[in-house]
């Protein structure tokens, strides 16, 4: 017993020990914390954005600025809904849940790291208004004095009021008010409780909720919101039933998100890692990459041959920058189509060493374990080499490629360049933008501005600045490259690209006086298309453009018919009073001379010997880690093979590859040889100037003549003998009419 009290006893002075170290660092850290009442009232503050030469371009004003509302204004659905999905204890408690907050310290501790805090409303209100939105400890502590000092100087009714004045929407929406005018065009006070519940989830992650970015994610948020009221007995089953059965809210024309580039602009500002809505409602400026002549430009492009919806987007690729972007659409992720070939296939291919620009391919109909794409109206032409298959958009090609690549390698190249591919998409359709999801015009813009970057990937951005009201800076934009492919990958891809713009399915752009690479894709069906797109970029800048519709209507429109038009007019507008630089190779990027006869004859890629005819030879590019060793044989050394028969008193000599070499023929009989022939031979050569009853033997000597005019022989062979026996004729029919 004696030993059970002394560990009692132990135990207790360890406990109050512990508990008086712990008060004192409570105090200690939280002795300046003060509740700031201006702070809990609403903001007039905006947002002042700016272009590339730092001119102002627009004021996006809070929409919570000028606009409040007591409680007692509002339906107590509305109020209902916050303390079900945020604190269904708000009554009850002093501002602080010490059981929620415990169990969140045991999570935190099994975690290793301060991920969770159980927030009240009250806690959530003083962190807002009065704190910043780091995870430590000091500020938790600061946190919750600073909740107990709001509590005692304020009711419920009021705490209540002020968070739902305060807290953020998303899209810089600020309070319950300017959210229900945002969200639903209404005043606040007339918000039926599907439309509170849909308030209330939104703010759990404003970004990742909102109804116009995430529907689906919104509406499971909404519907848990609204069984939770049911469960707290705030509304009946029926009711429940009822607001489950209402639609989210469509996007409204007057609101932020219908000035495209300023959209981006506060998407990406809430999509940076340490943003904190909170932290802007004293103001701030945004300084952006856009180019405002190009984005003007860009707004009012339009031909009378529009049909359909359509997102353009222009970049810097030395900045890295969004200088333009127009959208009727939204950023909407879409199928890829045959975009999506030089980024998971070729380029992928060319960096592996399975392919260079001029390796054959067999383009006819293949299946590929039940798998069996088809070609556009399916047409098929047979062998064709790389470039050409990519140039012209042929799908059994990039099918082959890929599967001879693997789905694996692929997808690890498109994870690089931020392109993540789910499940399902990992199989051979990838090859031709067949996707359950695909990507948005600013994920492939930024791939594709990956070749005219040596091989690196950045990811594009609309803000390169942010300064508070006083000028200091809250954020700059910083980001390191990531290496995709190599240098000399990436100029093959360049020059493969440049020929699509010359003499494949983007040769609309061709009309450009200065280099451009492009490709061109479309997604459909026999009864119309959904997705037709024209990414080009140049040494300087990336334009992307793509149609449809968001609905998916069908169209008419090819990614090389309007698309590939409207990349044209947005590089011509670019390039008005200036011209990009030409591409450049690689050190790494080797032309070789190679066997024509090889190449077209046995479908090889091989290199031309030294003295080989240059009509029978070719130039291409390769990757000197991947440039053909072997040698075609046809001019290595001249070779020969020949049948001989006697016939009709002559000696015929049937010979092969005749269009290649001349021969010297030569003759022995009796122990004499000479030569009968010199020159060139279609297809055998005939000699009637034997005798009957002789014996004969041929060589032959095939030789070609070089570039430097010299005779090339190969080796000499000997034909079998032949005997020249004479035969009896039978005097022609008729003779006596000769």
């Amino acid at each position: 017993m004696k030993t059970v009290r002394k560990i009692s006893i132990i135990l207790l002075c360890a406990a109050l020990i512990c508990a008086a170290v712990g008060t004192f660092f409570y105090f200690a850290v939280t002795a300046g914390a003060v509740l700031d009442d201006a702070k809990l009232e609403r903001t007039d503050a905006c947002i002042e954005v700016y272009d590339s030469a730092d001119n102002k371009i627009a004021d996006l004003s809070f929409k919570s600025a000028n606009k409040s509302i007591h409680l007692n204004e509002l339906p107590a659905h509305v109020p209902n809904a916050f303390i079900a999905a945020e604190d269904k204890n708000f009554y009850s408690h002093h501002g602080l849940d010490y059981k929620g907050m415990i169990r969140a310290l045991l999570k935190n501790i099994k975690a290793g790291a301060f991920r969770q805090g159980a927030s009240t409303i009250s806690q959530q209100l003083v962190k807002n208004t009065q704190l910043s939105s780091e995870k430590t400890l000091t500020r938790k502590l600061k946190e919750i004095r600073l909740t107990r000092q709001l509590e005692k100087r304020y009711t419920k009714t009021e705490i209540l009021e002020m968070y739902l004045n305060t807290i953020y929407f998303g899209h810089a929406c600020y309070g319950i008010a300017g959210a229900a005018d945002f969200y639903f065009s209404k005043p606040a006070s007339s918000l039926s409780a599907a439309e509170a519940a849909t308030l209330a989830a939104i703010i759990k992650s404003p970004n990742n909720y909102s109804p116009f970015l995430n529907p689906e994610k919104c509406l499971t948020a909404r519907n848990s919101v609204l069984k939770r009221m049911q469960i707290l007995g705030f509304i009946t089953e029926s009711e429940s039933e009822q607001a489950k059965s209402e639609p989210l809210p469509e996007k409204q024309d007057n609101s932020i998100t219908s000035k495209t580039y300023l959209s981006g602009v506060y998407a990406e500002m809430e999509s940076l890692p340490l943003y904190s809505p909170y932290q802007y409602r004293g103001g701030c400026k945004i300084y952006t990459y856009m180019d405002s002549q190009m984005q003007d430009y860009a707004e009012n492009l339009k031909t009378d041959a529009d049909r359909s919806g359509k997102s353009m987007l222009i970049c810097d690729n030395r900045t890295h920058g969004i200088i333009a972007w127009y959208t009727t659409e939204g950023d909407i992720r879409r199928q890829p189509g045959s975009v999506i070939k030089p980024l998971a296939v070729y380029a992928p291919a060319v960096e592996e060493n399975k392919i260079s620009p001029c390796t054959p391919l067999s383009d006819e109909k293949t299946d590929f374990g039940g798998y069996s794409p088809s070609n556009y109206k399916d047409e098929y032409r047979g062998y064709v080499s790389a470039r050409e298959a990519l140039a012209l958009s042929l799908n059994i090609p990039a099918v082959k490629i890929l599967n001879s690549l693997g789905v694996e390698k692929s997808e690890a190249f498109l994870r690089r360049m931020q392109l993540f591919l789910p499940e399902e998409d990992k199989n051979l359709s990838l090859a031709l933008g067949g996707m359950s999801e695909g990507f948005t015009l600013r994920e492939i813009a930024a791939a594709y501005s990956t070749f005219a970057n040596s091989g690196n990937f950045t990811p594009v951005s609309f803000i390169r600045r942010i300064e508070d009201a006083d000028g200091n800076a809250l954020y700059t934009r910083s980001s390191t490259p990531q290496k995709v492919f190599s240098e000399d990958t990436a100029a093959l891809m360049n020059e493969m690209l440049a020929c699509a713009v010359k003499k494949g399915t983007a040769k609309k752009m061709a009309c450009l006086p200065f280099e451009v690479c492009a490709k061109t894709g479309t997604c459909g069906t026999d009864e119309g298309n959904t997705d037709a797109w024209t990414v080009s970029y140049t040494t300087a800048h990336t334009v992307a453009v793509w149609m449809g519709n968001a609905d998916n209507t069908l169209t008419d429109i090819t990614g090389g018919g309007l698309p590939c038009h409207y990349a044209m007019l947005l590089n011509k507008r670019l390039y008005r009073n200036t011209r990009p630089q030409p591409f450049t190779s690689s050190p790494k990027v080797v032309e070789c001379r190679l066997d024509k006869i090889a190449y077209d004859q046995d479908h090889s890629v091989k290199l031309a010997a030294e003295n080989t005819p240059v009509r029978y030879t070719f130039t291409d590019l390769f990757r000197i880690s991947n440039q053909p060793k072997e040698f075609g044989s046809t001019f290595t050394a001249p070779s020969v093979s020949a049948k001989i028969h006697y016939e009709n008193s002559a000696v015929f000599i049937d010979l092969c590859q005749t269009e290649y070499y001349d021969y010297v023929i030569k003759r022995e009989q009796n122990g004499k040889t000479i030569q009968i022939y010199d020159g060139h031979c279609d297809n055998g050569y005939e000699d009637d100037t034997v005798l009957p009853n002789k014996k004969y033997t041929y060589s032959i000597t095939p030789y070609y003549l070089g570039e430097d005019g010299k005779r090339h022989y190969g080796k000499e062979i000997t034909l079998p003998s032949v005997y020249c026996k004479q035969t009896k004729q039978s005097p022609p029919k008729n003779w006596w009419n000769s």
